[in-house]
């Protein structure tokens, strides 16, 4: 495998070349020099790298929410965008794609995910947009979508259930709403309602008022956390 073989596929599969590199477990630099055609692909690590590019073991024990953002990773690398050029042109926040990269946004919202396809010029394989969007699922409840608390235009119009997350992931808030958006509005005044203390947000979608909340009082007891912040279903 020569090394614009090596760049088309990696292109192909959405990797940048770190991503690559830490699939093998190698330097991103050797693989930079693999594709130069510096430095051919040892024996011992050309297994490897056809495994990693066809996207074999490299999958094993990863999510499908990793997957998607290292193939944003990939295609932003690609496009030679840095993350706040890319969320400029997106008009969504650079947090937030830090988050989807990284893996720690499991499930984007449709609307971020085409704003951030629309600006790379790329769209995302459906296949992997379809098990992204099944591992959020909550079986007889709906589906556990992310997003971002300090953008308005973000704010879901939706009723349901939504938390809020510190900037270790850990839920500081649970609430229920007819309309998640309005809701949302009220609090972002409260002084405790900024980064770090909230630094992500996620909802499932439940029309029913009586069923939403029951699902708000279940998780905040279920949590049993002095850190939520609405413990006692108070608002504060």
């Amino acid at each position: 495998m020569d090394g614009a073989e090596i760049t088309r596929r990696r292109n192909g599969a959405g990797l940048s070349q770190a991503a690559l590199a830490e699939k093998i477990g190698i330097t991103q630099s050797a693989i930079s020099s693999w594709e130069t055609g510096r430095i051919s692909v040892p024996r011992d690590q050309v297994e490897a790298l056809g495994t990693a590019l066809s996207g074999g073991e490299s999958g094993a024990g990863r999510s499908p929410s990793q997957d998607y953002g290292e193939w944003l990773r990939g295609r932003r690398d690609a496009a030679g965008k840095t993350r706040e050029e890319l969320a400029a042109a997106a008009g969504v926040s650079a947090i937030q794609i830090y988050n989807i990269e990284t893996g720690r946004t499991l499930n984007p919202r449709e609307r971020t995910r085409r704003a951030l396809e629309r600006a790379l010029n790329e769209q995302a394989p459906q296949e992997l947009v379809q098990a992204v969007e099944a591992s959020a699922e909550i079986q007889g409840v709906g589906r556990l979508t992310d997003f971002d608390p300090h953008s308005d235009e973000d704010f879901p119009r939706e009723p349901g259930v939504y938390v809020l997350y510190d900037i270790s992931d850990r839920p500081v808030y649970v609430g229920k709403s007819g309309n998640i958006r309005d809701r949302l509005r009220g609090h972002v005044d409260k002084f405790w309602y900024r980064s770090p203390i909230v630094e992500k947000a996620a909802y499932v979608r439940v029309d029913d008022a009586t069923l939403r909340g029951q699902l708000e009082e279940t998780l905040i007891k279920f949590l049993k956390s002095n850190a939520v912040i609405n413990q006692r279903l108070v608002d504060r």
